[in-house]
């Protein structure tokens, strides 16, 4: 098979989980579909499958010696939203899970615990010019799950507490390899680290690989913690998605360096703020060997020092236990938080053969010194 064949059967791969995960709901907090649906595409391809107390889905890749350790991990969670309270005339108040703009939301498809919905917005017809063009605050919104009263809304199962979640399908371009769906933040993710191990399968790699799907991310990084501190890994590689800023209203040096369709990203600084306090900086030892990889293999990466949106899982794994080792791999993402995400397969898949042949090359990553 040539790497032309590999690479449009990697790309088949990603294209097919990504449209059944756009399928599912999974707000932090909330991601047990996914979870079901996780274990069921991983517990062929590993050894073993094993899912935490909440709900972390963790694939252990038994190796050749018992040492080293390598963690993958990507998130199962999206954001959303969780339902406040109840009108009495059966509309719904609801509450943020994670970050959604405020003019994102109005007369958007949503799903309340398996229920259609919809984020009311005011009507063209009955609001003035001045109101019609102010975007209303979360605070101001409400959902219509088409009941006229409280007591319909309980009798359909619906109640304070449950999760709300966009409604979007999968959908491609015309003519090339974009994408479109909800919550790619961080589904992309997820099909990387299935289609690495499809594409493993049948082979035993020099040390062992535990790929962990994680829950709460979007609401603190909070699973890869968790997973972090349980299975002590060696070394680690978050996969998540790196916010493109190759579109009009933003720019590719003042914003973001990376445009899509040039390739996976490598992040070697990523920060929630203006300023890299908190966040992560990637190990010396992680950037030389997975830019090793990426020159073994012929993947074209780009190089990203992210400030302001969010970290990545890698900000709280690598100061577990005694500090671990750690890097991040991104899919280049435009219209973050969105209900309408989009990448490129072709980005996606050079994540893939860039993470399978530094998977390939654990021999030389039993020195990870920091200098």
């Amino acid at each position: 098979m040539t790497d032309s064949d590999t690479n449009e059967h990697t790309k088949e791969g990603l294209r097919r989980t990504l449209r059944d995960l756009s399928n599912l709901h999974g707000v932090s907090g909330f991601e047990q579909a996914v979870v079901r649906y996780i274990r069921q595409r991983l517990e062929s391809l590993v050894d073993e499958v094993e899912t935490d107390r909440f709900g972390n889905v963790t694939a252990l890749k038994r190796g050749r010696n018992a040492g080293p350790l390598l963690m993958l991990s990507a998130h199962m969670d999206e954001i959303g939203f969780i339902v406040k309270s109840v009108e009495a005339n059966g509309f719904l108040r609801f509450a943020r899970i994670g970050g959604s703009g405020d003019g994102l939301l109005g007369c958007r498809k949503v799903d309340v615990n398996g229920h259609f919905g919809l984020i009311g917005s005011l009507s063209g017809h009955l609001g003035s010019a001045a109101r019609l063009g102010q975007v209303a605050p979360v605070s101001e919104l409400y959902i219509d799950v088409g009941a006229s009263s409280a007591d319909a809304v309980s009798k359909m199962g619906i109640n304070v507490g449950d999760p709300v979640s966009f409604i979007s399908e999968f959908m491609e371009f015309t003519g090339g390899d974009r994408v479109c769906a909800k919550a790619m933040d961080d589904h992309a993710g997820l099909a990387i680290m299935i289609q690495v191990l499809t594409e493993l399968k049948g082979e035993i790699p020099f040390g062992s690989v535990r790929a962990v799907a994680t829950v709460l991310e979007q609401v603190g990084l909070r699973g890869a913690a968790m997973a972090a501190y349980r299975i002590k890994p060696d070394y680690a590689l978050a996969i998540d998605g790196s916010p493109a800023a190759d579109t009009p209203d933003l720019s590719v040096t003042k914003d973001s360096s990376v445009s899509m369709g040039n390739g996976p990203v490598v992040n070697l600084a990523m920060s929630s703020g203006d300023v890299i306090i908190r966040g992560h900086i990637a190990h010396p030892a992680m950037k030389r060997q997975l830019l090793a990889a990426a020159a073994t293999r012929r993947v074209p990466v780009q190089l990203a020092a992210k400030t302001g949106g969010g970290s990545s899982e890698a900000a709280l794994i690598h100061i577990a236990r005694g500090g671990i080792p750690a890097i991040t791999v991104g899919v280049p993402r435009r219209y973050s938080f969105s209900p309408h995400e989009v990448i490129d397969l072709r980005d996606a898949t050079g994540a893939v053969n860039l993470i399978v042949q530094f998977i390939r090359e654990m021999e030389n990553h039993i020195d990870l010194g920091f200098v």
